[in-house]
């Protein structure tokens, strides 16, 4: 008997969905304000404001957390963090199970009531990969 196609994918389909589901499930969504780690590391809220000239010396930023711990993310650029300082994101990502660092995934800053996608690792990887075939010479990652 000669199964349709239509047949054999919709038998395939819950295994490739199976097959999936350990990679959804593994990251984390964390939610929090972008600050600079010196201030965090001290307990105090710096920089003020966007424009403070404090945010020039901070060396990097992180993700401080609802419960008051903070965790680096150390797969954005401080270019990304300094545009989003102050500001309310959500990062979906793994946070290392040894270290507060978490690896991102998604970046999304909360504009109004909604959460925006901002930056993400594979539209930064799939960027990364097109430079180095239109440049050859491309020494980005």
């Amino acid at each position: 008997m000669k199964k349709s196609l239509s047949h054999r994918l919709s038998l395939a389909l819950p295994f490739v969905s199976l097959l999936s589901l350990p990679l959804a499930l593994s990251a984390d969504v964390f939610t929090g304000k972008l600050k600079g780690y010196g201030c965090a590391s001290h307990g105090i809220t710096c920089p003020t404001e966007k424009l403070d000239p404090h945010i020039v010396l901070e060396p990097d930023f992180v993700l401080m957390l609802a419960n008051g711990e903070y965790a680096f993310l150390p797969n954005l650029s401080r270019d990304i963090k300094v545009r989003y300082v102050l500001e309310t994101i959500e990062v979906n990502g793994t946070k290392h199970p040894k270290f507060n660092a978490i690896k991102v995934d998604v970046l999304r800053v909360k504009q109004g009531d909604m959460f925006v996608t901002v930056w993400s690792q594979a539209e930064d990887d799939f960027y990364h990969r097109a430079m180095k075939t239109v440049m050859p010479g491309y020494l980005g990652r």
